[in-house]
């Protein structure tokens, strides 16, 4: 059997990341959809974080907290490079709307199999997904969020952690009314 050629996985960045979280969320680690229940910053479905679903791909197995913000971002990370390492064919877009759409419904398409309804709101969605997270990376309008962990020392031990992207320190609360 020829061995599948070695996946690129470099663009998977923290802006990128943070973008698909600002895409989901609105980078609010508490978010809640009310159709789907998708939860948290980078929306993961109940059957993964409740039922302890295996998503495969090199993600963590078993429940976890989907309003942790560490933890989610770590298993979105595994997701997206286990995704493009399972198919290194495919290119960013694609992994990104796997993400969005399921990788079953992606390879369906690529091969030309798909049978779903092009008009749907979930395929327009999907084939909107992609170019949107690259819009949030060239814009970043979530640069100057903060979403609140706890007190600063918290936030300073997840920022001493690894996660300095994710996560600023300021001097006053943006979300706090000046009127």
């Amino acid at each position: 059997m020829p061995k599948k050629p070695k996946a690129d996985t470099s663009w998977i960045t923290d802006d990128l990341i943070n973008a698909l979280a600002f895409r989901e969320s609105s980078m609010n680690p508490n978010a809640v959809n009310k159709e789907s229940g998708a939860s948290g910053l980078y929306g993961w479905m109940p059957a993964y974080f409740e039922k302890g679903l295996e998503v495969g791909f090199g993600v963590d197995k078993g429940p976890f907290d989907p309003f942790d913000p560490v933890e989610s971002r770590k298993r979105t990370r595994q997701y997206l490079e286990g995704l493009q390492k399972y198919y290194p064919e495919w290119d960013p877009t694609e992994v990104l709307t796997a993400y969005n759409w399921g990788h079953s419904n992606v390879k369906k398409f690529r091969e030309g199999t798909w049978e779903g309804d092009i008009e749907s709101r979930a395929f327009k969605e999907a084939m909107n997904y992609a170019p949107l997270i690259y819009k949030h990376m060239e814009e970043q309008p979530y640069k100057d969020l903060l979403y609140r962990l706890g007190e600063p020392e918290q936030i300073q031990d997840l920022l001493d952690r690894g996660e300095p992207s994710t996560y600023m320190l300021l001097d006053e609360d943006p979300f706090e009314s000046t009127i």
